[in-house]
C-alpha cells in the first residue's frame, strides 16, 4: 500500500509543530504522524472522521507538551547561563514598577511561575519557615539563583520528555537520554575550565589552582570511592567483630512505575509496559524512600538494629532500584527480611513476578568473599568506573558512570547514604587536625589516630586508617546523633549574599568528656569530684583570596544574549505571568583576615566561648557548598567569592 502524502499545508503545519524539537526527537513524531495515517501500522479507520484527525490530534498534543519548556529542549548550559542572566535583570527592573517590597516579591513570583520555576518559599513568622521578603526578592534577582532553579526545571522537562517519547531504555539511551549526557558533559567542562584558570593564594602567599585544591576532597572520585570503600569495609570488619550476620538485598519498584519491560533471553530487546502510569524517576525515588522509612520505623519497634550502606541506581528505563548492605545479630536477621519484605510488597503484591521480582534477598557468605569485594563494583558503577570491565547491559564501565552519574543529577537523587554508625562529618574534620594536646579524653584520641595514617620510616611500617576504630572510639555502631565527637560551628559575622544571617561556619570538632578533680571546698577531705568538660579542638584552616582569573571566552558571559519575543507591557495582574514569560530564539551557544588559630579549648561544660573564625561568607544557600569547604583538606577553609564556590559544587 502507498505510503499517505499529506498535502503541503499540512506539511508546512507538522513543520511548524516540531521546528523547536531536537532533530531525532522531531523525526520520531512525523514517523509517528505517519503510522498514524492512512497505511500507517497506528491508523484507526472511524466513520466521521478525516484521515488525518487522529495524526494531527496526537502529534498536537506532544508537540505542545515537549514545547512547555521556556528553554529550547536541546539548549546548552550556557543557554541555561544567559537565561539566568537575562532574567534576572529582568527581576531587578521589576523595581522600577513596583516600589514596596510585597508587591515587588509578588511581580517577581510571577516571573518566576511564567518560567515554571518555584520561588522561595514564603515567610510563615509564627513557625519562622520560609524567606522573608527581602531575602527572596535578592535570591530572585541573582543570576546564581537563577541558573540553579532553571537547570533543575530544564533537566526534569527535557529528561521526562525523553522517557514519554521511549528514547530511554538499554535498547537505545541506557539509564538516561543523550541529549542530558551531552549537556552534562558541556556542564563540567566549563565548570574544570573555570576551576582551571582561577589562581588562589592564601596568608601565607601559597598560590594553588581551584582545581588542585577541589580535587584533595571527594569531589575527586578516586578519593570519594575509597573513601566509600573505607568505610563499608570498616562496618564489615566490626560484624565479624561482633558475630552479626550480612545481607546484601535489592528493592525495586512495582511494574506500574517502568516504562519499559526486557525479554527474557534477548539481547538489548524490550517493549512497552502497558502497566505503565507516568511516574517519573524522582518520584520513584521518593517511593522507595517512604517504603525504607516504614521499614525502618518497624525494625525500631522491634528492637533490630542495623548497619551499612544503601546505594541507589537506575533501571535500564531510568526507574531507580536501591541496593541495602546491612549487617545486624544474626537472631535478627529472619524478622530483618520478613519485615522488608512485608512493606516492599504492600504497593502491588499481586502483580506478576512482584514475589519474585520486588526484592531479592542474598546473605553474606565469608566463604565466598567479602561484602566490600561484593559492593565495589556497584560503588564503581556509580562513581567512575573504576575496574569495572563492562555493566549489565554490556555498556562500557566509565561510559556507564557517566551515565548514571547524569541521571543522579538530572533527578537530584541521593546516590550513597550510610545506614547506621557515626556520621562522617567529624571523621572528614579530624583529618584536618595534625596534633592534639595533652590531656585530650581517650575516645578523641582513639578517633584522631583512626582517620590518620601514620608512616613510621625508622620500623618501615603504616598504619593505615581504620572506620571501624573511629565508630568504636565513636561509641559504636548504633550510636547514631548520640556519637561523642561532633563538628563544632561558629557564628560568623555579617551576612550572606542574600541579606540573612550567614551560616554557622565549622572550626573544628568538639566532644563532652568526664574527669576527677579535687574542689578547693574538698582540698582537706583528700577526696574527689566529677566534672563534666567540654572540648573544643580548632582545625587548621586557610583563608584564600583571588590571586587571578583567566577569561574564558566560552563563558555564558562571553555568548550572544537570548533574543526576547515577548515585549508585552506589565499591564493587567491576570495576563502578567504569561506577559513576563521569556520564550527565547534559538542561536546561542553556548577582605584579608585574621587566619584561625588552631588549638585545643578546655572548660567547663556550662560555658562556652564564641569563635570567630575568620572565614568568608559564600552565601551557598542550602550549605552546599559549607559541605564542600568540610569535606576538603586542611588547605581550604572558604571560597573567595560565591561564584568560584559555585563552580566547585556544579552550581556556575
Amino acid at each position: 500500500m502507498t505510503a499517505y502524502q499529506p498535502n503541503l499545508a499540512t506539511q508546512n503545519w507538522i513543520e511548524r509543530q516540531v521546528s523547536d524539537l531536537p532533530p531525532r526527537w522531531k523525526k520520531k513524531l512525523v514517523n509517528r504522524w505517519h503510522a498514524e495515517t492512512p497505511g500507517g501500522k497506528h491508523y484507526r479507520d472511524e466513520r466521521g472522521h478525516h484521515p488525518e484527525f487522529f495524526a494531527n490530534t496526537n502529534l498536537k498534543v506532544w508537540a505542545d507538551r515537549l514545547s512547555d519548556s521556556r528553554l529550547p529542549l536541546d539548549a546548552s548550559d550556557a543557554d541555561i547561563c544567559n537565561a539566568a542572566d537575562q532574567l534576572a535583570a529582568r527581576s531587578s527592573e521589576l523595581a522600577k514598577i513596583y516600589h514596596d517590597l510585597a508587591s515587588l516579591r509578588a511581580a517577581m513570583n510571577r516571573l518566576a511561575q511564567g518560567q515554571d520555576v518555584t520561588s522561595p518559599e514564603a515567610w510563615d513568622a509564627e513557625k519562622e519557615t520560609g524567606v522573608q521578603d527581602g531575602p527572596a526578592v535578592a535570591r530572585m534577582a541573582d543570576p546564581i539563583w537563577w541558573r540553579r532553579m532553571l537547570r533543575r526545571v530544564h533537566a526534569k522537562l527535557v529528561e521526562g520528555a525523553a522517557i514519554d517519547l521511549g528514547y530511554v531504555n538499554r535498547a537505545k539511551d541506557c539509564y538516561v537520554s543523550n541529549e542530558s549526557v551531552y549537556r552534562r558533559a558541556k556542564q563540567n567542562e566549563r565548570i574544570a575550565a573555570t576551576l582551571e584558570e582561577t589562581i588562589l593564594v592564601n596568608e601565607l602567599g601559597q598560590e594553588f589552582k581551584l582545581a588542585e585544591l577541589a580535587a584533595k576532597g571527594p569531589a575527586n572520585k578516586a578519593i570519594r570511592r575509597a573513601e566509600l570503600m573505607t568505610r563499608i569495609s570498616g562496618f564489615e570488619r566490626i560484624a565479624l567483630e561482633m558475630g552479626h550476620a550480612g545481607l546484601f538485598f535489592t528493592m525495586t519498584c512495582p511494574s506500574r512505575m517502568h516504562k519499559w519491560a526486557t525479554v527474557k533471553g534477548a539481547d538489548n530487546r524490550v517493549f512497552e509496559n502497558k502497566r505503565y502510569d507516568g511516574t517519573s524517576p524522582g518520584q520513584a525515588q521518593k517511593y522507595l524512600a517512604k517504603v525504607w522509612s516504614r521499614i525502618r520505623a518497624k525494625l525500631a519497634r522491634q528492637g533490630i538494629g542495623q548497619y551499612g550502606f544503601r546505594i541507589a541506581e537506575p533501571n535500564h528505563d531510568g526507574t531507580p532500584h536501591w541496593h541495602l548492605l546491612v549487617f545486624v545479630p544474626p537472631e535478627q536477621l529472619a524478622d530483618l527480611q520478613a519485615t522488608v519484605w512485608k512493606y516492599a510488597l504492600q504497593d502491588s503484591p499481586n502483580e506478576p513476578g512482584a514475589s519474585t521480582h520486588r526484592v531479592d534477598f542474598k546473605p553474606i557468605d565469608a566463604g565466598k568473599g567479602t561484602a566490600a569485594g561484593y559492593i565495589a563494583k556497584y560503588v564503581a558503577k556509580n562513581i567512575d568506573g573504576f575496574k569495572l570491565d563492562t555493566d549489565l547491559y554490556g555498556n562500557d564501565g566509565v561510559t556507564a558512570s557517566h551515565r548514571v552519574e547524569t541521571w543522579a543529577a538530572t533527578w537530584r537523587i541521593r546516590q550513597f547514604q550510610q545506614v547506621g554508625g557515626a556520621p562522617v562529618g567529624p571523621w572528614r574534620e579530624l583529618r584536618r587536625i595534625k596534633n592534639l594536646p595533652s590531656g585530650a579524653p581517650q575516645h578523641l584520641i582513639d578517633a584522631h589516630h583512626a582517620v590518620n595514617k601514620i608512616t613510621n620510616m625508622e620500623a618501615g611500617t603504616v598504619k593505615s586508617v581504620s572506620w571501624a576504630h573511629y565508630i568504636q572510639a565513636q561509641g559504636g555502631v548504633y550510636c547514631g546523633c548520640n556519637a561523642r565527637i561532633k563538628i563544632s560551628k561558629t557564628q560568623p559575622e555579617g551576612m550572606n549574599r542574600y541579606g540573612e544571617k550567614a551560616a554557622k561556619r565549622p572550626i573544628g570538632i568538639e566532644t563532652v568528656s568526664a574527669e576527677q578533680y579535687k574542689p578547693a571546698h574538698m582540698a582537706h577531705m583528700g577526696g574527689q569530684a566529677t566534672r563534666f568538660v567540654h572540648w573544643i579542638v580548632e582545625s587548621e584552616r586557610h583563608v584564600w583570596q583571588v590571586a587571578s582569573r583567566v577569561a574564558n571566552p566560552n563563558s555564558p558571559a562571553a555568548s550572544r544574549p537570548w533574543t526576547c519575543v515577548n515585549n508585552c507591557t506589565q499591564g493587567d495582574e491576570a495576563d502578567e505571568a504569561s506577559a513576563l514569560r521569556l520564550d527565547f530564539l534559538r542561536g546561542s551557544e553556548g577582605e584579608n583576615r585574621e587566619k584561625p588559630r588552631t588549638g585545643l579549648m578546655k572548660k567547663n561544660i556550662e560555658q562556652r566561648n564564641d569563635f570567630s573564625t575568620g572565614l568568608h561568607s559564600v552565601g551557598n544557600e542550602g550549605g552546599q557548598a559549607d559541605g564542600l569547604i568540610n569535606a576538603l583538606p586542611g588547605t581550604l577553609s572558604a571560597m573567595p567569592t560565591p561564584q568560584a564556590c559555585c563552580a566547585i559544587i556544579g552550581y556556575a
